[in-house]
């Protein structure tokens, strides 16, 4: 318990919360996410041939969060359309005994959308368990594009078990995640025309934002 000691000495004294992380636990993890996880990850990304960023090979972001009784170590990173328009944020926790991958997807739509497009995805029984968001204002960043609408789609998974079987599910669960959600966007570049398009969007999305 050495290192809890060394860690209280050198708090400073001048904040009101101090806290206390294994160091050998953090070197661990952070040796496990840029090795194992950051090269498919970044891969993933660059084939997808739109732009990406937080997964830098100088200053890969890699910050603490809490995960059950263990310390986690998450790496955050983000997808964006040619435009700069966010389309996927993808958040890696990773602890000692498991992962647990969150995602969100972004979808803008513009202000001629037919509400019951917007219905039939803020109602869908599949995203129940983590419902959508929507949001309603025009895009700051490109007011010409009439983005008007945004909904966020939102979920979650994550294991337990051998170092092998936690490290190739990750991985696989992220790369779904980046290829699904890339087919999304590009089902959605010009707006929904019809319901068949949105129950198009709507299959896509469950696979890998179907909420338990």
């Amino acid at each position: 318990m050495n290192w809890i000691v060394e860690a209280a000495q050198s708090a400073d004294p001048r904040k009101d919360r101090v806290i206390l992380e294994n160091p050998a636990a953090v070197k661990e993890l952070d040796e496990l996410l840029i090795k194992t996880y950051y090269p498919p990850i970044r891969r993933a990304l660059q084939e997808t041939g739109y732009p990406y960023s937080s997964v830098d090979d100088d200053a890969i972001p890699i910050e603490s969060r809490w995960s059950g009784p263990e310390l986690g170590r998450c790496l955050t990173f983000m997808l964006f359309d040619e435009f700069a328009g966010a389309i996927l944020r993808g958040s890696l926790t990773r602890s000692r005994s498991g992962f647990m991958f969150g995602r969100e997807f972004f979808l803008g739509l513009p202000a001629t959308t037919e509400p019951s497009f917007l219905f039939r995805i803020m109602a869908e029984e599949a995203f129940a368990g983590m419902m959508p968001s929507l949001t309603i204002q025009p895009s700051r960043l490109h007011p010409e594009w009439d983005t008007y609408y945004c909904i966020t789609l939102e979920s979650g998974a994550g294991i337990s078990g051998g170092p092998w079987t936690l490290d190739q599910a990750a991985i696989g669960n992220i790369e779904q995640t980046i290829a699904t959600s890339v087919e999304m966007y590009k089902s959605t570049i010009d707006g929904f025309a019809t319901m068949a398009d949105v129950e198009k969007f709507i299959e896509l999305a469950r696979k890998c934002f179907e909420a338990s």
